[in-house]
């Protein structure tokens, strides 16, 4: 603050000497200009004593702070229904426990009026259980469960739960034994175990 005090000074000053010094000049020639060198140098003195350099200029610059973001907490009860199509093919024969499995939404989830999570949406699961057809156990036997759902547009993720949902092969008359397979595109019903939450930002 002292800096720009003396730099402030320093200008004043010069610009002083040099206005006493056309006022001199003016004075000699024209006498009548005295008034109107006096007025422009008055002038010129408080446009320097208001003036502020860049550098103090953005010191007491301030960013506008706005208020935070406001939030609505919506919460899906357990036992709602997830409409869905399938997009991993799944195979009692060749799964593995852990296997990823991905669905697509085909419904929105909405509530009180509000789309909570757009159709199209990503449900991302793995496979938990499976049992491959054999002479001992003649039934293949797949289950999944899906616990992430991602955006469409935002690609944000939610912690979900889903009931195990269970696959088990049908035997033919001619068959000794055989494997599930469910092909992608399947549609199927999911349903939610646990109440989902879901925090959206306020429109107004």
């Amino acid at each position: 603050m002292a800096r720009h005090s003396s730099s402030r000074l320093l200008i004043i000053l010069l610009i002083s000497f040099v206005s006493a010094g056309r006022l001199h000049a003016h004075a000699v020639m024209e006498p009548g200009a005295v008034t109107q060198e006096i007025n422009r140098c008055l002038m010129m003195v408080r446009i320097a004593a208001t003036r502020r350099s860049p550098s103090a200029q953005k010191a007491v610059t301030r960013p506008s702070s706005g208020k935070g973001r406001r939030y609505d907490d919506y919460q899906v009860p357990a036992g709602t229904s997830l409409v869905v199509r399938l997009r991993t093919s799944l195979d009692s024969g060749s799964g593995r426990v852990d296997d990823p499995v991905r669905a697509t939404l085909l419904d929105p989830v909405s509530q009180d009026g509000f789309e909570l999570i757009p159709k199209g949406s990503t449900l991302h699961g793995k496979v938990i259980s499976v049992e491959s057809a054999s002479k001992d156990n003649r039934i293949g036997h797949i289950v999944v469960e899906f616990n992430v759902i991602e955006h469409v547009e935002t690609h944000s993720l939610a912690t979900i739960q889903t009931r195990s949902l269970p696959f088990d092969a049908t035997l033919e008359p001619k068959d000794k034994f055989r494997d599930v397979r469910v092909e992608s595109g399947e549609q199927l019903t999911l349903t939610l175990s646990t109440p989902l939450k879901v925090r959206l930002p306020r429109t107004q």
